[in-house]
């Protein structure tokens, strides 16, 4: 559920837009012909009685027949329109945000979880975390740092990264020359 959250997050955010565009235009269109769209409160159960598929014939019912043909077609295709909207296309797609999201996370875990980049960069750095630059065997200062929160030196970051001064520059694992080094 971690992995879907924020494909849900979104969806929920446009679905209750969307939710609520309706409850307003309910309470606005059909709240002075409908006992079940007077206020904005009884819209919205209403609408979300709907949504689990209670009450349809009584609310498809409870426009009265004296409120004019125009009301009662706008009643009408307001609740189809709504029922279809939400029943088959909104419910429908929450569930595939979770199945599709369920998908990719059974393929990681068959096929690998993808790398961060800070995995590729110290891959290509051929940084070893248990090759022991950092360590000390002695509490006292020396070319691998100290214990009193002083920086690494260049040499020290030279060895972590297994790096050889050149002329210009700095000389990879592989060979090439960064001309740019950032640790001279």
């Amino acid at each position: 559920m971690k992995g879907a959250l924020p494909s849900v997050l979104r969806f929920l955010l446009c679905a209750g837009l969307l939710y609520a565009g309706f409850v307003l235009c309910g309470w606005i269109v059909l709240g002075p012909y409908n006992m079940k769209f007077r206020t904005v409160l009884t819209a919205s159960e209403c609408l979300f009685s709907l949504v689990n598929g209670d009450d349809m014939f009584a609310t498809f019912a409870a426009v009265p027949e004296t409120s004019g043909s125009l009301v009662r077609g706008f009643a009408r295709a307001y609740l189809y329109l709504f029922i279809s909207l939400f029943i088959y296309v909104v419910l429908s797609l929450f569930i595939a945000i979770i199945m599709d999201t369920y998908e990719v996370i059974k393929e990681y875990y068959k096929t690998g979880f993808p790398k961060e980049r800070m995995h590729e960069y110290y891959r290509r750095a051929g940084y070893d975390p248990r090759s022991g630059v950092f360590r000390s065997n002695s509490n006292s200062s020396s070319s691998s740092g100290s214990s009193d929160g002083v920086p690494p030196t260049s040499s020290m970051i030279r060895r972590l990264f297994h790096l050889r001064p050149a002329n210009n520059g700095l000389v990879l694992n592989n060979g090439q020359v960064d001309r740019d080094p950032l640790v001279t």
